[in-house]
């Protein structure tokens, strides 16, 4: 590495097979090396995509993971997307070059409240509709305690808070986003449901997305109280 004197000619970027760059009012040089050390061996190549996978996921789940998991994410001084992984780590699975996700099996929320029950679900088209039991006989469950329900489909990077009842109601309705213009129409897009249950005092507060979260530089995100998130079903929805 070499060190340039200061002169009329600033030096910055690559020429050649030479770097110019700049740190702390000194330009340097140096060369780029003649050998990556990238064997991409099937290991690499698993842990690439493994590691690729989780973070897309939760990239997708962000919303749902500012709800369900920042409280515990900081207590263990990490960050949603980082915790996601580590809970999740054995729902992606690598196989003959491809990640399977277990979708029903991911934990988008932990947290003290008691979850609720879910009985059943009813979808006709894009209309759904959930009946679960309150599960008011468990210790920290309030009648006023919100569930809150999200859609979620990889196929078509959605990720969207559906609906919020009261924990006593039992019942939720919905829409699901009909996005057929936007895809094939032919190939049925399908959704994964999720019911998390968060304290009515933080439960009207709503969660930003990363282009607004850069935008409100002084944005933090609350530590709500929530359930256990849980899987509620998949709905394929067949477009027109």
């Amino acid at each position: 590495m070499a060190k340039v004197k200061p002169s009329i000619v600033e030096y910055s970027g690559t020429v050649g097979r030479e770097i110019h760059y700049t740190r702390f009012g000194r330009t340097y040089s140096r060369q780029l090396p003649a050998e990556y050390n990238d064997r991409k061996s099937e290991a690499q190549l698993r842990q690439r995509a493994l590691f690729k996978a989780r973070q897309q996921t939760s990239a997708l789940y962000g919303t749902i993971l500012q709800r369900g998991l920042t409280k515990e994410a900081h207590a263990h001084g990490m960050t949603e997307a980082n915790y996601f992984s580590r809970l999740n780590k054995e729902q992606f699975v690598y196989d003959n070059g491809i990640v399977h996700i277990n979708y029903s099996a991911l934990l988008v929320a932990v947290g003290p409240l008691p979850e609720v029950y879910i009985d059943i679900l009813h979808a006709d088209g894009f209309q759904v509709e959930i009946t679960f039991r309150p599960n008011l006989d468990a210790g920290k469950a309030r009648p006023d305690d919100v569930v809150h329900f999200f859609a979620v489909s990889p196929r078509a990077e959605i990720c969207m808070l559906m609906a919020s009842v009261s924990r006593q109601d039992g019942r939720a309705a919905f829409v699901l986003p009909d996005i057929s213009d936007e895809v094939d129409d032919r190939v049925p897009i399908l959704f994964y449901i999720y019911a998390i249950v968060e304290a009515a005092s933080t439960a009207s507060t709503p969660t930003l997305s990363a282009a607004e979260k850069q935008q409100n530089k002084k944005h933090r995100n609350i530590n709500r109280r929530v359930s256990r998130s849980v899987f509620v079903g998949s709905v394929n929805t067949s477009g027109k």
